[in-house]
């Protein structure tokens, strides 16, 4: 598999589509303009955190195999809260266009997981991969989200605790390569 596959592949798990997909509350279908508007959201902020990724770990004073650390717990936490939470509804509010930036923008599309992975991988891979990778799995996320629209919730279900197992594994992993590179 190739670095960008990999990186579009971690990033697809961090946002994980099928919780995004199984969001809404069951017979709500989102507005074009709620979708595109948390879209736009999420890439802008998952973009510049890979864009800026070097700037953002100087003023911190953190290298990056040490973020690629928090980064990695931060994955498996994720991880965790999917499997146990699988594609559960978000209990805050849904009404109006304000929904494309929360809960749509932020924290659905723009996970914790999501946030720290385009910053790791904007640092040791590039912003051009990281970006594109994200744009791909923020493209899945919302595709899915408009498709499915409230169908499906039990296959979204466990394909969400199945990523979540899966972002698990991949926490683990930026553990243990961190901590290799310190």
């Amino acid at each position: 598999m190739t670095e960008f596959l990999r990186v579009a592949l971690f990033l697809v798990a961090a946002v994980n589509p099928a919780a995004v997909a199984s969001a809404p509350p069951p017979g709500m279908r989102l507005s074009r303009q709620v979708i595109v508007g948390g879209f736009a959201f999420a890439a802008i902020a998952l973009g510049l955190a890979a864009i800026l990724s070097s700037r953002i770990l100087s003023g911190l004073g953190v290298e990056p195999e040490t973020f690629r650390v928090a980064a990695g717990v931060v994955l498996m936490v994720g991880g965790g809260l999917a499997v146990w939470n699988g594609g559960s509804p978000h209990r805050g509010p849904w009404e109006g266009r304000g929904a494309a930036l929360f809960p749509l923008g932020m924290p659905l599309l723009v996970t914790p997981g999501a946030l720290a992975a385009s910053i790791s991988y904007g640092a040791d891979h590039g912003a051009v991969r990281t970006v594109l990778g994200a744009l791909i799995a923020l493209t899945v996320a919302v595709g899915l989200l408009a498709g499915a629209a409230g169908r499906y919730r039990p296959v979204l279900d466990g394909v969400a605790r199945v990523t979540g197992g899966l972002l698990i594994a991949i926490g683990v992993g930026l553990v243990v390569d961190g901590v290799r590179a310190i």
